[in-house]
């Protein structure tokens, strides 16, 4: 089914009641709830005007007043409730008492895997729709739209998230394009445009774990803060808290945020800034202040990237710098993990891109944490790390180095070569969707170009070999010669095709330039 056909749900079905007068409901209830009807949109208690009760029972749990068990039968006796008050009556299910997941179980193919989950943000319903649901995507959008509570929006994300801003772009599936929405979490309000920013509903409870291992008037450095989820709560809590994001959007609704949650100017600091700028300056001028004094603690939230900028604390400080008062920091950064063992890939991955010399990085890791599980062999991590003086004043060493220790080759997710990759989190722009598209005809002009040119080369080189024999004079010939006579050389007329199309060529290829 492409097109949604509400009426084919209809299904007329034989349901169990039980019927009685002046009863005390509040004493039938807790008796009779575990053999309820439950579905969408209706009621399976119905009191009417006249002092009739009707209590639908589960076709699946009773067909008749024998399958009770002794002792419900016995405790609705009690109540003057017997088989006579038990009889069935037909009933029409329709399209709105189905879940979503019957729904969608039922409209779409079963051979193939169906859209097994969705998120809400708000008011806005999302999905991650994969190619075979493609062609289902309306249908699914429109069932979606139905039966989720509030969802004035459903939308399907169209690519992967872009690596510096974390957003996507997306399409609407159905309802309102008005991407503004609300989230409460954590006992604060979150309002941002979920078009431009980053946010993940799947991730509130990890947020909830951190903001609650913060002890009051604790300092909190957020390196890449989004919209909030760790800062504002925090905040909340009498965290001093220094947040800081790249994309100038999440900067926006940050500050927004921390207004709409009251948050006390001198407890709330925000930067939008690079996330190793922000380490090497924000944090490094404002570390000292706290160290001894309040427990201190960053968050690195950005799992496909937030490794590389661990390198940025190497070395921090010099050895004059140091005071007594210093203290090691609690660092939490998120990473993913691609493979059957998580655990030593991420402890691999967080030495690759953690060299400090001399200090054997493994023995400040204090908790690796599975997050969840983002797709078939891959992991969201989130390590715990002790960023204490050995790193602070540290001397870095090369990561290659240890890469090859290792054996590891260097991916998207771990530094350098991600440019020379084709990168999960590269966002195709209008500019490189069109050049792709030009990629194909381009293609095909300029090996027609190269054919055409190749064939008049040929003929010059033919000319040419004709007149050889003029050229070459034997060697014989030469001594048996007192005085080399000088014959002028003929003229070698190029065809000026040749040369027209040389010309046409080369205006081509320009024209062309990708």
């Amino acid at each position: 089914m492409k097109q949604l056909d509400r009426a084919a749900f209809a299904k007329t079905i034989e349901v169990p009641l039980l019927k009685a007068r002046n009863i005390k409901l509040s004493s039938v209830i807790p008796i009779v709830k575990p053999f309820l009807l439950k579905l969408r949109k209706f009621k399976s208690i119905r009191p009417s005007e006249s002092g009739e009760v009707r209590i639908y029972l589960n076709p699946l749990l009773v067909g008749s007043w024998g399958d009770f068990p002794n002792e419900t039968r016995a405790s609705l006796e009690t109540l003057s409730l017997n088989h006579s008050n038990f009889t069935v009556e037909s009933f029409t299910l329709q399209y709105e008492h189905y879940s979503v997941e019957a729904i969608l179980q039922a409209v779409l193919p079963k051979e193939q895997e169906g859209c097994s989950s969705f998120t809400t943000v708000g008011h806005i319903v999302h999905v991650n729709l994969r190619e075979h649901l493609m062609p289902y995507k309306d249908i699914i959008g429109e069932v979606l739209y139905d039966n989720v509570p509030n969802c004035k929006s459903v939308v399907n994300k169209t690519n992967m998230i872009d690596n510096t801003y974390r957003n996507f772009q997306m399409e609407i599936l159905k309802g309102d394009s008005n991407m503004q929405t609300e989230v409460k979490a954590n006992n604060c309000r979150f309002q941002f445009d979920f078009a431009s920013v980053y946010w993940n509903s799947r991730l509130g409870t990890e947020h909830e774990r951190i903001v609650k291992a913060l002890k009051p008037h604790s300092v909190l450095f957020d390196v890449f803060a989004g919209v909030g989820p760790f800062s504002i709560p925090a905040a909340k809590k009498k965290c001093t808290v220094f947040a800081n994001d790249l994309n100038p959007q999440s900067f926006k609704w940050l500050v927004h945020n921390k207004k709409l949650n009251k948050i006390p100017e001198d407890l709330f600091n925000e930067y939008n800034m690079d996330g190793r700028d922000f380490i090497k300056t924000v944090f490094k001028e404002n570390f000292p202040r706290f160290s001894g004094k309040h427990p201190v603690y960053v968050t690195m939230n950005l799992p496909a990237l937030a490794v590389e900028f661990l390198e940025a604390f190497v070395g921090l400080y010099s050895l004059e710098e140091e005071t007594q008062e210093f203290e090691p920091v609690t660092l939490y950064v998120y990473c993913f993990a691609k493979g059957e063992d998580p655990e030593k890939i991420t402890r691999n991955l967080i030495e690759s891109c953690l060299r400090v010399k001399n200090v054997g990085i493994q023995t400040k890791i204090t908790e690796l944490f599975k997050v969840r599980t983002v797709s078939s062999m891959k992991e969201m991590m989130r390590v715990t790390l002790s960023l204490d003086r050995d790193i602070l004043t540290g001397v870095a060493e090369s990561k290659r180095k240890l890469q090859d220790e290792l054996g590891i080759k260097e991916d998207v997710n771990m530094g350098k070569n991600k440019k020379k990759l084709n990168s999960v989190f590269k966002v195709a722009g209008a500019k490189s969707l069109k050049m792709k598209a030009k990629a194909k005809p381009v293609k095909s002009e300029l090996k027609n170009i190269k054919l055409k040119t190749k064939e008049k080369v040929l003929e010059i080189d033919k000319a040419l070999d004709g007149l050889r024999g003029t050229f070459i004079t034997t060697s014989t010939e030469i001594k048996q010669t007192n005085k080399p006579k000088t014959t002028p050389l003929p003229i070698v007329k190029v065809d000026e095709n040749v040369e027209n199309n040389r010309i046409e060529a080369t205006e081509k290829l320009e024209t062309m330039q990708l």
